[in-house]
């Protein structure tokens, strides 16, 4: 984690409402309007400004659970593989949604690292603790951001408040989502599945080039759901990054992007959108 850091507004930290939310941008994508019925719908009595354009887009945004603009938004591999969860039951979307949220605290703010180093500590000690690392805002603000972020944390069970004073870390929890983050678990399935999911594209129609996003996102869920692990975006990244581009057997070939773009992969200092692979052997 950086020295100095920021924390979005997130303007809705009740992990439940944010997995149903998902669920609404998975069963209507490209289509704004009908997203939009079926998010106002979680929130009776609430206008469509405050809570679809002013709290759920910009909060899964920040988030990383969903991209895309306008009449375009959709789920990241992230958001997909929480909404594919949650079909066998809350708690299994919370566990999900806990290893998502871990990953992005492990990387840009640093709580749960924080909590290990000052078990048990009263939560004002720790919104001290973490605002001195915040930039810019002011104090009040640098309190509602963080608070909100120990909302979500709480909500995927990694965190527990005794009273209203303590914080405490659900350590068996904590345990379990750290496991899932391993990529190097994952690395022995990696080139079977990328393959076969790469092959059972109509390759035929974009002359075998595929986005990498969409590969992503049907990688994540065959492990998910043929082999119970959880592949996130960064993890995805991070196995094809090591993965060897050229062998005698096939030649894996990445397309940089036209102009900007959401959710690229980078690799050795580039960025790019699309993926080819020629195959020298009979598949």
């Amino acid at each position: 984690m950086k020295e100095k850091f920021s924390i979005p507004l997130i303007k809705e930290h009740r992990v439940l409402k944010l997995i149903e939310a998902l669920q609404c941008i998975d069963e209507y994508p490209y289509n704004r309007e009908k997203q939009r019925n079926c998010i106002l719908k979680l929130y009776p009595n609430k206008v469509e400004k405050s809570v679809f354009r002013g709290m759920i887009i910009p909060t899964l945004r920040y988030l990383g659970l969903i991209v895309g603009f306008g009449k375009a938004i959709r789920l990241s591999i992230n958001g997909k593989i929480i909404v594919e969860s949650g079909k066998l039951g809350g708690r299994e979307a919370i566990r999900v949604a806990s290893i998502v949220f871990l990953e992005m605290d492990k990387r840009t703010f640093g709580f749960i690292e924080n909590l290990k180093k000052n078990q048990n500590i009263a939560k004002e000690d720790f919104i001290d603790l973490i605002s001195q690392k915040l930039e810019g805002v002011q104090k009040k603000r640098k309190e509602e951001r963080i608070n909100r972020w120990l909302r979500i944390l709480e909500g995927c069970k990694l965190i527990e408040f005794k009273g209203r004073r303590l914080i405490v870390l659900n350590k068996k929890n904590c345990e379990q989502a750290e496991k899932e983050l391993n990529a190097k678990s994952k690395r022995r399935l990696f080139k079977k599945i990328l393959f076969e999911e790469y092959t059972s594209l109509p390759l035929y129609e974009t002359a075998g080039i595929v986005d990498i996003p969409l590969l992503r996102q049907l990688v994540a869920i065959t492990y998910y759901k043929k082999h119970n692990m959880i592949l996130t975006e960064s993890q995805f990244d991070e196995l094809l990054r090591e993965f060897p581009l050229v062998t005698d057997d096939y030649v894996i070939s990445l397309g940089q992007p036209m102009g900007a773009e959401e959710k690229l992969f980078r690799y050795k200092g580039s960025y790019y959108r699309t993926l080819s692979i020629t195959f020298f052997k009979k598949r």
